[in-house]
């Protein structure tokens, strides 16, 4: 079973003083369509002692780890916590992992990089220029307003959009990619996100 660490974001129910974990089904079943088993890690489990989640993980031995999109960047927080151990763990152990919107734009901060507000970036599509020998889509969905202003320590950057705004990076050194765009949300079968998926969770 190849299973796969999804990272939720956070929604707080004030009405019912509840703090959710919430990930989007269509993010669960793109990963089951790829043939991963996702198993979503809860952001209050960082509140364990960190070498019992560290052995937990070990034991499930998963193929990758997804830092999931939704919310924006929020230090001191459940889920900032919990993203830095991820990644950290994923470069320890040689894990790959994919951070998806909120999940790169975290890649970037964890190494420094800074975030700056963008326009129509919402609900909106870009083509994309590929800086790369690597195949990537040709095309991108956008539902973020924030980017990352610069290229992070340790990263390059793989693709821009055609208006010169940051839409991927990879690590120089770890199996560490991220993508602005969410590959769940896309209405039709994109061969290429699934083929960088695999390519990366092998």
């Amino acid at each position: 079973m190849k299973i796969v660490i999804v990272n939720p974001k956070i929604s707080l129910n004030k009405k019912r003083r509840e703090i959710n974990d919430v990930i989007d089904q269509a993010l669960n079943t793109w990963l089951i369509n790829n043939s991963y088993y996702p198993i979503v890690l809860p952001n209050s489990t960082i509140k364990i002692r960190k070498k019992k989640i560290e052995l937990f993980l070990k034991r499930l031995k998963p193929k990758g780890i997804v830092l999931s999109g939704g919310n924006d960047v929020t230090k001191n927080s459940l889920r900032y916590s919990m993203q830095l151990f991820l990644i950290q763990f994923s470069k320890s152990n040689r894990i790959p992992l994919l951070g998806i919107c909120q999940g790169m734009q975290m890649l970037g901060v964890s190494e420094g990089g800074k975030l700056i507000r963008v326009k129509n970036h919402v609900r909106a599509k870009h083509l994309l220029v590929n800086l790369t020998n690597e195949k990537f889509p040709v095309e991108a969905n956008s539902y973020h307003d924030y980017a990352l202003k610069k290229c992070p320590r340790n990263y390059r950057v793989t693709t821009i959009t055609n208006t010169g705004d940051i839409e991927s990076i990879k690590h120089k050194k770890y199996f560490i990619e991220g993508w602005m765009w969410h590959p769940e949300r896309d209405t039709k079968i994109n061969k290429i996100n699934n083929y960088r998926l695999k390519k990366l969770f092998k």
